[in-house]
């Protein structure tokens, strides 16, 4: 082994540092990702599907197609974080893709939510015009 290879107390912290739940906070979502030899525009698929007010049901699938890809993608990297023989720098880089999968996953994981609340808040407006139109039909 290189001088500069990763030792076990190193790798142990690196590992900490990727499952703690913080580890996202000030980090930012990926430009790109590579993911099964397929290049992903990550943070412009992020702010691109953010900025729409609700998503169609297409767009949620793929929003739950990329959410599934990146959670693989991060399982494999913590994996071989966890047991490749690493230099430091490069299990510290590994470890720096681990958060940014991370970052990306919880904005895609708000963006669902976010997603199914407006739906839902929508159909409920539409539920109440629907009853306000039947009750003025009724007093004409």
């Amino acid at each position: 082994m290189a001088c500069n290879s990763l030792d076990d107390a190193e790798r142990h912290a690196l590992l900490r540092r990727v499952d703690r739940g913080t580890a996202t906070v000030g980090s930012r979502v990926p430009d790109s990702v590579t993911i099964d030899d397929t290049d992903v525009a990550l943070r412009e698929f992020v702010v691109t599907t953010r900025n729409q007010r609700t998503l169609t049901p297409a767009e949620r699938d793929r929003v739950k197609d990329v959410r599934d890809r990146l959670g693989t993608e991060r399982e494999r990297r913590r994996e071989r974080l966890a047991t490749a023989d690493l230099t430091v720098d490069e299990a510290t880089a590994l470890a720096d893709s681990i958060v940014g999968l991370d970052r990306a996953l919880a904005a895609l994981a708000d963006l669902s939510e976010r997603s199914l609340e407006a739906d839902r808040h929508e159909r409920h407006v539409e539920s109440h015009r629907a009853w306000l139109d039947f009750l003025d039909n009724i007093q004409r």
